[in-house]
């Protein structure tokens, strides 16, 4: 049978006093004695008493939490995210709840509502890659509840955010692999819908023509977010008699598929074929070879949110602009296109 929690009527009870009395003395109001308040706080401790969150949250309309939503939470680019979200909050003295959509539009409309729910005072989302509708994004600005989305943001969306600059970040990858000497890059992207996809797009192309190059469409490939599937599509293109001797990835999983593609087939690599992904994940570092990535600087990009998110919640001077913070990619280059 659960133990019902103790509440400040049973404190009030207990000491015959008010529970207006307890209440105050709980918050060491110095209009109560202080024996009186020594008396109630010492019951508290006792009985173990807790506050309800939620009826703090209804009395004060501050609950002192703020949510994130994720698109997947063993994700170490979002982990780190969540670090970084955590250190800012830490130092205001608020809660972070995680949730993750595993890739779900529906999981993740959820996740904003159970978050509304519960009160929280400001929410902080990545969007999933099958989101193409936003009615739960409207319905928080609709609530007046502070929000900020990183990573993966809309153009169709007037919220503040925390990006990469994907395109720059793109023609970086893609610069360095032509000046190790690649002629024809691959490039496995997403679907493209989405907007960081159609940015890192726009760098890959922008870099080929900038060191005179042609952009060949046939060596774009959409596939799944999945290893298995990038795979199967760099297969394809590496068993072509002009194949591509290098592939620039829209993230470290696709870039990873290459790379096992590649040593599938017997291809050298980095002596034939070139690989770089995206987002230094826990897994490019440890492969075998290691994979060369766009570190996207993931703690920063959280306490830049966190950041945005207080300061709209403090309705600071101007807090309510739409604002864009830019965090800089850096390359790191490992073994995978060390030519």
């Amino acid at each position: 049978m659960a133990i019902r929690p103790v509440t400040i009527k049973d404190i009030a009870e207990k000491l015959n006093i008010s529970v207006s009395t307890v209440s105050r003395a709980l918050k060491n109001n110095p209009e109560i004695s202080l024996q009186t308040r020594e008396n109630v706080q010492k019951l508290a401790k006792e009985l173990k008493y807790q506050p309800n969150p939620l009826a703090v949250a209804l009395k004060t309309k501050k609950s002192n939490t703020i949510g994130v939503v994720v698109p997947q939470i063993v994700s170490s680019f979002y982990a780190s995210v969540v670090k970084g979200i955590e250190q800012v909050a830490d130092e205001q003295g608020y809660q972070v709840f995680v949730s993750s959509s595993n890739e779900k539009m529906e999981k993740e409309e959820k996740n904003v509502n159970g978050f509304l729910n519960m009160r929280m005072d400001g929410i902080i989302l990545s969007l999933s890659r099958a989101t193409s509708t936003y009615d739960h994004i409207h319905k928080i600005q609709d609530m007046g509840v502070p929000m900020v989305l990183f990573d993966r943001t809309s153009k169709e969306l007037e919220v503040s955010k925390v990006v990469a600059d994907d395109a720059a970040a793109a023609h970086t990858a893609v610069s360095h692999l032509i000046e190790g000497g690649a002629k024809r890059i691959a490039f496995l992207t997403g679907p493209e819908y989405m907007l960081f996809g159609r940015n890192r797009m726009r760098g890959y192309k922008k870099a080929l023509l900038d060191h005179s190059f042609d952009v060949d469409e046939t060596l774009i490939s959409r596939c799944d977010f999945t290893v298995e599937d990038a795979k199967k599509v760099a297969m394809e293109l590496l068993k072509r008699a002009n194949r591509p001797d290098a592939f620039f990835a829209i993230n470290d999983d696709l870039a990873i598929g290459a790379l096992a593609a590649a040593k599938e087939l017997g291809i050298k690599i980095p002596q034939e074929v070139a690989v770089v992904g995206f987002s230094n994940s826990r897994r490019s570092r440890y492969m075998e070879p290691s994979v060369s990535t766009m570190d996207q600087n993931p703690k920063q990009v959280g306490r830049e949110a966190a950041k945005l998110l207080f300061d709209q919640m403090e309705n600071k001077p101007n807090a309510k602009d739409v604002k864009e913070v830019v965090v800089v990619a850096d390359l790191i280059v490992r073994t995978s296109s060390d030519r």
